[in-house]
C-alpha cells in the first residue's frame, strides 16, 4: 500500500492474496499449468525434428524415435488445448 498528497490507495497492478480458493491463487495455477505444457510442447516438437534429422543422415531407428516423439508431441498438444480450452470457463 502506498500514501500519496490525497490518501493512502492500493497499487492497481499488486496481486491480491495467493490464500487458497481465490481467483488470483486459481489464475496463477492455470497460468503455470499453461506454461509447463507449452514447454513439453516445444521440447518434443525439438525432439522429433532432431531425430528425423537424425534420420536423414542415417542414424539407426531414427524414424522409430522421431515417430514416438511425434505422437508425444500429439498427446502434449491435445491436452495444452484441452487446459487453455477449460481457463476460459467460468470459475466455480
Amino acid at each position: 500500500m502506498t500514501t500519496t498528497q490525497h490518501g493512502p490507495h492500493k497499487d492497481p497492478t499488486a496481486l491480491g492474496p495467493l490464500e487458497p480458493g481465490t481467483p488470483q491463487r486459481v489464475a496463477a495455477r492455470r497460468r503455470i499449468w499453461d506454461v509447463a505444457w507449452t514447454a513439453t510442447c516445444v521440447l518434443l516438437a525439438l525432439w522429433s525434428v532432431l531425430w528425423a534429422v537424425g534420420a536423414l543422415r542415417g542414424a539407426a531407428d531414427a524414424w522409430l524415435w522421431s515417430g514416438c516423439g511425434i505422437a508425444l508431441l500429439g498427446c502434449a498438444w491435445w491436452a495444452r488445448r484441452s487446459a487453455r480450452k477449460n481457463a476460459l470457463r467460468p470459475m466455480r
